[in-house]
């Protein structure tokens, strides 16, 4: 999909900074203490950017905010590349969380626009198969070419490619009536509020924006974040010396493999989505899996059990995923689907944002396994959710 290409190559120089600046803060011209600031701060930016890049992606139609974002996607990777303090550069990450918004939430808006009730679990799975490879071949090239060509002479590489993926994006995006956004009769001739409107949707789609910040809470907010700790902490222990990996490549490896189970499930799940009538099903099977790798980190000694938790835990993001967007997709009108859809992606940046905050709090506290119990006990209450709040009816206004 054109699409997903031109976003993978918009995603290059984030995924670097998150593979090279851990290790090497000094190479962009900051100290370790405001590492994590400038690894979050696109984070922070998009719990405002989403719904607001949905409201332009609603009012103006779908190209002129997605092609923005690919824009400001260039000019945040070439502040990678020029800044050599910490401001320049912070500015060029909230640049950067600005669009990936618009990028994110416009080309979900678009694979629900461009499909219908028959395909749009495929529509939307395999899109989102597209994007975690993406995201993986961005991972691992960046490790590839840092080795090689360090911080800077890797970005020099990058820039052309986001230059690329502004073009492919003018490509694909070149019928603009394609991308235009068609009011349903009902709401045509309208003049109320976004606000009003908002309103009169069915409350049950706040059961996906839930689940969603409960499955990024614990997944990419508490485990991801808490990876590098575990295995430290087991490399500590007798035995460790067998390992045939140190801690840090072990940990890119298993993030490298947390990717690939995820776009693997994708696909799989918007397949069931096109079988079944009801999106909770396949969203509580991706739960219930997050449920079984969060018990396996718990209960388990040992390496093979931490691999195992993280790779359940990616299945279940992977196959829970398309199934909330989809829903969510079903119960938003076409006139109100990006601001609706930016709603359920900052639901999951909150709780991605909040999982390292509230888990390394708790591990200091309590220690690791009460850490992933904090996580069992949420992943509880969104299974719950699931079993008393049905899927909300289908908008008149579905594509």
């Amino acid at each position: 999909m054109g699409l997903a290409v031109a976003y993978s190559l918009a995603l290059l120089g984030d995924q670097m900074l998150y593979v090279f600046l851990p290790s090497h803060p000094e190479a962009a011209g900051i100290t370790a203490a405001s590492l994590g600031l400038v690894l979050s701060a696109n984070r922070i930016v998009r719990l405002a950017s989403n719904s607001l890049g949905g409201l332009f992606l609603d009012r103006l139609g779908r190209r002129r905010p997605y092609l923005l974002g690919a824009t400001l996607a260039l000019v945040s990777t070439s502040g990678y590349l020029v800044s050599e303090t910490f401001w320049p550069l912070l500015a060029s990450r909230v640049l950067w969380g600005v669009a990936f918004s618009l990028l994110s939430v416009g080309g979900i808006s678009i694979m629900l626009d461009h499909s219908t009730a028959a395909d749009r679990g495929r529509t939307v799975g395999t899109y989102q198969a597209f994007l975690a490879l993406g995201s993986l071949l961005a991972v691992l090239l960046s490790g590839f070419l840092t080795d090689r060509l360090g911080y800077r002479g890797t970005l020099t590489v990058y820039v052309p490619l986001a230059a690329l993926g502004l073009i492919v994006a003018v490509w694909v995006l070149r019928d603009r009536r394609s991308v235009r956004v068609h009011p349903s009769p009902a709401t045509a001739g309208a003049t109320e509020s976004t606000l009003a409107s908002l309103r009169r949707l069915d409350r049950r789609l706040l059961a996906p924006a839930y689940v969603a910040f409960v499955i990024h809470f614990a997944g990419r907010g508490v485990v991801m974040a808490t990876l590098g700790f575990q295995l430290k902490l087991l490399a500590a222990e007798a035995g460790s010396a067998a390992w045939f990996l140190p801690v840090a490549s072990l940990t890119g490896v298993l993030l490298a493999a947390r990717l690939l189970a995820y776009m693997m499930m994708t696909s799989t799940s918007g397949y069931l989505l096109d079988r079944l009538d009801d999106r909770r099903i396949v969203a509580a099977g991706g739960v219930l899996a997050v449920l079984t790798g969060l018990a396996v980190l718990i209960g388990g000694r040992g390496v093979a059990a931490v691999v195992a938790g993280v790779l359940l835990v990616a299945i279940g993001e992977g196959f829970s995923q398309p199934a909330l967007v989809v829903w969510t997709g079903d119960g938003a009108p076409a006139h109100l689907r990006g601001v609706v859809m930016g709603g359920l992606s900052t639901a999951g940046d909150l709780g991605a944002a909040l999982g390292p905050l509230v888990g390394y709090a708790v591990l200091d506290s309590a220690g690791i396994r009460s850490t992933y119990a904090l996580c069992v006990v949420l992943t509880i209450t969104a299974i719950l959710v699931l079993s008393v709040v049905r899927s909300a009816a289908p908008a008149a206004q579905r594509a």
